[in-house]
């Protein structure tokens, strides 16, 4: 089921299924695990925004240093998203936004967004299946904020908590 409420537009739900329908596969193919950081906030000394990322309780202070983290998963590993739910956490979120770009934007464009996501872990072939839940926190990427993307991801992840559920 995928449900999103939101009073503002639908930008909500599709910016979270699309975030979805990437991210997850991304962390099941061996050779898009490098390109996992682009997902998030980038860890900078003059941003005030800063990623929060936890994993199965484990602090994560860099999404750099997340590759390395999902390369030493048993080889054939597979998440499979089965539901998310999202809402809108600020409809005008500014936080290290350019000083140009501190206005209200009624199109939706600039809300941070929670989503919650649950769904199935197999950490390599023949193991068994585990639940995971995982709560974000998506911002717009003020790097490609009013630009063609081209390829760049048009919101990140500022907050995450994955955790493998019983």
């Amino acid at each position: 089921m995928h449900e999103c409420i939101s009073n503002v537009n639908l930008l909500p739900g599709k910016t979270s299924e699309i975030f979805t329908q990437s991210y997850y596969p991304s962390l099941s193919r061996p050779h898009t695990i490098k390109d996992i950081p682009s997902y998030y906030v980038p860890l900078s000394p003059s941003s005030p925004l800063k990623p929060s990322i936890s994993l199965n309780g484990n602090l994560v202070t860099d999404p750099a240093s997340l590759p390395a983290l999902f390369e030493k998963q048993p080889p054939k590993t597979h998440y499979e998203v089965q539901s998310f739910d999202c809402h809108v956490l600020n409809a005008n979120f500014n936080i290290g936004a350019p000083e140009g770009l501190l206005e209200p934007n009624n199109a939706g464009k600039k809300m941070s967004i929670a989503v919650t996501v649950s769904g199935s872990v197999r950490y390599g072939e023949g193991a068994d299946v585990q639940g995971f839940m995982d709560n974000l926190v998506l911002v717009p990427n003020w790097d490609v904020y009013g630009k063609p993307a081209k390829g760049r991801r048009k919101w990140i992840v500022m907050s995450q908590k994955f955790r493998v559920v019983a």
